[in-house]
């Protein structure tokens, strides 16, 4: 796959850096579902006040534009001497917090509707606590819809950090992720002599198409209209 413009083996950069990428995009994803569950989950559950206060926090993030959220987050932070691991762990952890708003959405209203099953109202009746109820018998019937969707919203979080990396707001040299080295291929002297650089986009639009075409499946699979 030929070289960098210095002298780099392109093979194992692209694949070093698809490591970090798709971390990224599993391990967001994971602390993105946990905030959005936990909230959405005690919203639903309690109700009142605390409901209120929650979804109106959880409108104002949904309110503004994910992308722009997740620059203005990564440029209030641009200023601080980050090493390689700490910007990694900054970007997940943005990611996490841009993200977590419309799953907490959803299973606010899942919450709702389940709480009000028998076999919650006859565990509440057995002296169970709320606790126990929301955590052992509620959020676990929402663990279809969460898998399904932790699915689909992977690619977003990979292509979030492709964004930040090619604005130049994400992991640095030495490192190296897809989105840093698709940065190299932004100037037509790169396209013109070394078209070669563009090939980390061909792995982040494969990385995103797999895991669209996987959420799609799991959702079908776990339809019980389909059978």
């Amino acid at each position: 796959l030929g070289s960098d413009e210095s002298g780099r083996d392109l093979y194992s950069r692209l694949l070093y850096g698809g490591q970090i990428s798709l971390s990224i995009g599993l391990i967001g994803i994971f602390l993105s579902m946990s905030i959005g569950i936990f909230v959405g989950g005690i919203a639903g559950y309690f109700g009142g006040i605390l409901d209120f206060v929650l979804m109106r926090f959880v409108e104002l993030l949904m309110a503004i534009p994910g992308l722009y959220l997740i620059i203005t987050l990564r440029s209030a932070f641009s200023d601080w001497k980050l090493s390689s691991r700490e910007t990694y762990m900054m970007i997940v952890c943005i990611l996490a917090l841009a993200g977590w708003a419309s799953l907490a959405r959803v299973i606010r209203g899942m919450v709702l509707s389940l709480k009000e099953n028998e076999y919650a109202l006859a565990a509440k009746a057995l002296g169970a606590s709320s606790w126990r109820i929301l955590f052992r018998h509620i959020l676990p019937n929402t663990a279809s819809f969460v898998i399904v969707t932790a699915t689909l919203y992977v690619p977003y979080y990979i292509l979030g950090e492709v964004a930040l990396s090619f604005l130049g707001l994400g992991i640095t040299e030495p490192d190296t992720s897809w989105g840093l080295l698709l940065r190299s291929a932004q100037k037509s002297e790169a396209l013109k002599y070394t078209p070669w650089l563009v090939l980390p986009g061909f792995f982040i639009f494969a990385a995103v198409l797999a895991y669209n075409f996987l959420g799609d499946g799991l959702r079908d699979a776990a339809d019980p209209r389909a059978f």
